[in-house]
């Protein structure tokens, strides 16, 4: 397993080197990070000033929407694209007939998603200014589930799309899914909340937003854990057949 994690390891360096389109959507969140942080402070003390309106309340629904579900998004998109040009390439079939099984090429996909989303979340959200450090312990398990929600995204990309442009289209028509519906149900106050639930993302948002009002997120960690698995599972059946 550890030669088969070494050798795509290296694979995926040089891909994501020789693709600028790859490369930029790994820095883009520095971006986010620079608008979130130097950003939100002026902003809220203008909205303050001018029209009375107190934006801090607000604040972690901004974490939310720009840094953490951005972040399952993105490296769920990577993760996908990179499948996508190995399907191409052919390098799926050659996978199937190694020694290594292809269990060890899909742990190995999931391992590295859900890592670099849990780095991702704590990387851009400490750095936002915005989160109390406080906190940090409950953004851990956040960040491995949002992760999870990354593995997620890519094989829904990978469900969807043929090709690498199929799959660019399906990231950004699951941007607004991903990273959007999620954060409504903090703008109502009905049963209906709970109907979100349906999208991956909608537990780690609702994990992140309880652990900062002081709430109880860990029975948002727990169902969503729950419920990824419960999508992987399908998803990846799909996925196996569709490699034969």
């Amino acid at each position: 397993m550890t030669r088969v994690f070494t050798a795509l390891g290296r694979n995926d360096l040089r891909g994501v080197g020789r693709d600028t389109l790859l490369a930029g959507m790994f820095v883009a969140p520095l971006v986010w990070i620079a608008a979130v942080r130097f950003g939100t402070p002026p902003v809220t003390r203008m909205l303050a000033d001018r029209d009375g309106f107190d934006l801090a309340p607000y604040h972690p629904l901004i974490l939310v929407g720009f840094l953490l579900l951005t972040s399952a998004i993105i490296v769920g998109g990577v993760t996908a694209l990179l499948v996508l040009d190995e399907r191409d390439a052919r390098t799926l079939t050659a996978v199937r007939v190694t020694p290594a099984p292809m269990s060890g090429y899909l742990t190995y996909r999931a391992t590295i998603a859900v890592a670099l989303t849990t780095v991702y979340v704590l990387g851009t959200i400490t750095a936002s200014g915005l989160y109390p450090a406080r906190l940090l312990p409950a953004l851990i398990p956040i960040g491995l589930l949002t992760g999870c929600s990354a593995v997620v995204v890519a094989l829904v990309i990978l469900a969807m799309a043929k090709n690498k442009v199929e799959g660019l289209a399906a990231i950004r028509a699951l941007g607004i899914l991903v990273a959007g519906l999620p954060l409504l149900p903090s703008f109502m106050d009905t049963g209906w909340r709970l109907a979100f639930g349906v999208l991956p993302t909608y537990w780690p948002a609702q994990a992140f937003l309880a652990a900062m009002d002081g709430g109880a997120w860990w029975p948002y960690l727990l169902g969503g854990v729950a419920y990824h698995a419960l999508l992987c599972w399908p998803l990846v059946r799909r996925f196996t057949q569709a490699t034969v």
